[in-house]
This record gives C-alpha cells, structure tokens and sequence, in this order.
C-alpha cells in the first residue's frame, strides 16, 4: 500500500470535482477544465517501480496510436481535439490501476460516486419540473415536450438520458449492497431511484429505456439468485413495474411497434445513415479515411437518396463502431470492439457486476449514436473508468482484491 501524499489526496479531490461537474454541464469550459485536472493529477500517480504493461492493455494503447497516426497523417484543423480527445479516452483510464493501491481512494470512492449521482439527481429534478410546467406547451406530446427540453437544457437527450442511467445503475447498486442502512436512507435512495427513472421516462430515449430494463433483469440474476442478496419477489414487482411504465407510458415504445407493424424501414433516416456509413466506409477500402472529409461524404449520400435535410444537419454516423470504422478503419473498428470484450470479460471474471453492466449499457448506446464524439459522451465514459477500470486491470504488482478487504 503506498503512503498517502498530498499529490494522492489531490487527485482524490480532483475526482470529486469530476462527479460535481455533472451537474455543471451547462459550463462546458469549467467542464473540460476540470477533466483536465483530473486527468493530470491521475497521470502524476505513475510510479516506474510499477509494471503498467500488460497484454489486456495492448487494444487500449493501440486505439490511441491508430488515431493518433490517422489524424497526423490527415493533419486539420480538428486533428488536435481529436487526439487529446483519444488520449483522455484510451490512455487516462489506464492510470487508475495505481489508485487502487491507495486506502485513501478505496475509502472515498463510493462517496465519489455518490457526488455524481447527486448531481445528477439534481438535473433530475430539474427535468421532472420543466416537463411539468411545460405541459401547456407540449400537451403530454413527447415530441413537442423533448424538442423544448433539449432548447433548455442544451444537452441532447441520448447522452443526458446515459448519464440518468448510469445513475440508476449506481445508486440501486449501493443500495443492493449497504444492508445496514437505516431505513430513512433507504427510503430517500428509493426516492432518488424513481426520481432518476421519472426523468429518464420524460426524456425518452429508446435505446436507454430498453437497455435499463434488460440491464435490471442481469441485476436479479446476478444479486438474486448468485449472490442471494436481493429478495426475488421484489425485483420481480420492479421490473414490472418498469416495463408497465416504459410500455404504457412511453410514446415513442408505441410509435416503434406501429412503426415496425407498417413494414417502412427503408424510408426510415436511421436506414440511410446506416447505409451510408457503411457504404462510405466501402468506398475507403475499410482502411479508414481523412476525418475532415467523412461528414461531406455522408452528406453527399444523404443527398443521393433524398434525404437532404440528414445533409442539411450534418448528421453522423449515429453508431461509435462505424464512426471508428470511418476513422481508422477495420484496425480501429477491432481493436475497439476487443477493448470493449475485455472489459466485459475481466468484470465478468472479477465479479465487479456493476462496472460489466456499466459497459455493457455504453456497449448499447453506442449502437445507435456516437456517444465518444461530443464532451458529454467524452466526460461520462472516461469517469466511469476511471472509477473502476482500475478494479479489473490492476497491475501486474498488487492484487485489488486484497486491498479491497482491507
């Protein structure tokens, strides 16, 4: 275990202020300077005596070099941001093994997770208020109602919903977890939880809602019937109860099955974005292409098949795999997805449930938009490991288990 410094303590503090930023988001500067800090106090716990090589590091490491090849070589104006953006992504992360070896961290880690579910608790709030009050506006249309919350709160629904529901992920987690809670504590938990989940049903984004309840059924399995943790009864009653909700209350669930009873996928824009992603990446011979030049040429295809307005908004390619696919090619796209597997697999193995649902919820969102592009996406995937990829890919030198007993 190593000594507690100062330079230590200070990045524990940089940490709470990177779940405190949250709730900042409309600060986007502060934001960045605060990820900043954080990233450079983690960089700082590098002690050379460590082994910080291992092979399940290797896609991690390589993600960052191929993006950074690809953008030095097609040098632009964007080709700064989107290294440093690679580097807080791929590389930062992998610092958090040293804090691992610090009682201090273990001690304050699940208060620091606390701070960002708090944060977001508040925005949470905020949301449930808006909508409310908004309601001669919208006239309960989620369409109208989401429209004028994004002009609001300036932060697009998929990445605020990620944000809810990694929340919800955390705090049911601590709840599961901490059976010597009064029941005062509880109950504000419980309140925090349906608060959280009002929020996401206002918001409403498909891929979220419908990962949160598969990712709660891997919850009942893992606490309930390995771990018996949970009493099976009440999980049951809760995950009916967030299906009843998503499927009763949720307009754009009903839409989807009208939509998929009127057999019209090939006039839906998220076709063509899809297959214009993939032929763009067929005409780069899947080697990847200049980042400068991959929006003109979807707008281009866009355009092709008369879908001009897709063009007139400069839309992406709505999917992180083929976005990496787009930007450094088949290598990329492989080596991303094995970063993705290991992940999974070692928190799997490790028995850390959290982090693996925690991944496999980016895992899913990453499907349908491309959550590594915006600071919004950025900043949540490089808190969440941060937090805990350190728990799965120690290194070589300690064992995280037995430091987590202690």
């Amino acid at each position: 275990m190593i000594i507690e410094t100062k330079k230590n303590k200070a990045t524990i503090v940089s940490l709470y202020l990177l779940a405190f930023a949250s709730a900042l988001y409309m600060f986007e500067a502060v934001q960045v300077i605060i990820m900043a800090i954080a990233s450079l106090f983690l960089l700082f716990q590098y002690r050379s005596a460590k082994s910080f090589f291992s092979i399940k590091k290797v896609p991690f490491l390589l993600s960052f070099f191929v993006l950074l090849c690809f953008n030095l070589f097609y040098f632009n104006n964007k080709s700064i941001q989107v290294i440093a953006n690679s580097f807080l992504l791929f590389i930062v992360p992998l610092f958090s093994s040293f804090l691992y070896e610090s009682d201090f961290f273990i001690k304050n880690k699940q208060r620091i997770l606390l701070t960002y579910c708090f944060s977001i608790t508040l925005i949470s709030i905020f949301i449930i208020c808006f909508y409310i009050n908004d309601i001669p506006n919208h006239h309960f249309n989620w369409y109208f109602a989401r429209f004028n919350l994004e002009n609001t709160i300036h932060i697009h629904g998929t990445y605020i919903s990620l944000w809810v529901g990694i929340a919800i992920l955390l705090v049911s987690d601590f709840l599961i977890h901490n059976k010597t809670l009064n029941t005062k504590i509880k109950t504000c938990l419980i309140i925090v939880i349906v608060l959280l989940l009002m929020s996401l049903i206002v918001i409403n984004t498909r891929i979220i809602l419908y990962s949160i309840i598969f990712l709660s059924a891997l919850n009942y399995y893992f606490f309930a019937f390995k771990s018996k943790k949970m009493n099976s009864k009440v999980v049951v009653i809760m995950l009916l109860l967030i299906s009843f909700v998503v499927l009763f209350l949720s307009q754009r669930f009903q839409d989807d099955i009208q939509f998929l009873n009127k057999n019209n996928i090939k006039n839906s824009s998220r076709y063509t974005i899809c297959y214009c992603s993939l032929q763009t990446i067929a005409e780069s011979n899947f080697l990847g292409m200049d980042n400068h030049l991959i929006q003109s040429k979807l707008n281009n295809c866009y355009d092709k098949y008369g879908f001009s307005d897709l063009s007139k908004d400069n839309l992406n390619a709505h999917n992180q795999y083929l976005d990496f696919f787009l930007k450094g090619g088949f290598v990329l796209f492989i080596l991303f997805v094995f970063m993705l597997f290991i992940k999974l697999k070692t928190a799997l193995k490790s028995k850390n449930y959290l982090y693996f649902l925690i991944t496999l919820l980016f895992t899913f969102s990453f499907l349908t938009e491309n959550i590594l592009v915006r600071q919004y996406g950025i900043y949540i995937y490089m808190f969440c490991d941060i937090l805990f990829l350190g728990s799965v890919l120690p290194n070589k030198s300690h064992c995280t288990n037995k430091i987590e007993k202690s």
